[in-house]
């Protein structure tokens, strides 16, 4: 069931408070933070760490994500067979140090670079 637009809104409103300034802060009950927001978008990029609405479509698995690269990078690790099947965009960067082929999502692309050197230039 959908909730109309006044449900949406009522719920939207009981999770946000603003400041005398117009800034948006999350009161979420379960947000550690607490943040203030100037710009009510970015309070709604926050929140959805909350509620995790990119669930994953794979019966019995309960991820949720907060965006879909999240979603798309759950499903590429643990339903690989799933994400080749349904073209999945899949997050590839390359180590940009010269000689190097590794590659990798770009989180671990940038802890391979720390580890190893490759974020300094060659001597």
């Amino acid at each position: 069931m959908r909730q109309s637009s006044d449900q949406q809104q009522s719920a939207e409103q009981s999770t946000f408070a603003t400041t005398a300034t117009g800034e948006f802060i999350c009161t979420d009950p379960e947000c550690k933070t607490k943040p203030v927001f100037k710009r009510k978008c970015d309070l709604t990029k926050h929140q959805n760490n909350h509620r995790r609405p990119r669930k994953c479509p794979i019966e019995g698995c309960t991820y949720g994500g907060a965006e879909q690269k999240d979603l798309n990078r759950h499903l590429w690790s643990y339903h690989p067979v799933y994400s080749r099947e349904k073209n999945i965009p899949k997050e590839e960067t390359m180590c940009d140090f010269p000689g190097c082929d590794y590659k990798g999502r770009k989180d671990n692309v940038r802890r391979h670079k720390d580890t190893v050197g490759h974020h300094r230039e060659q001597p």
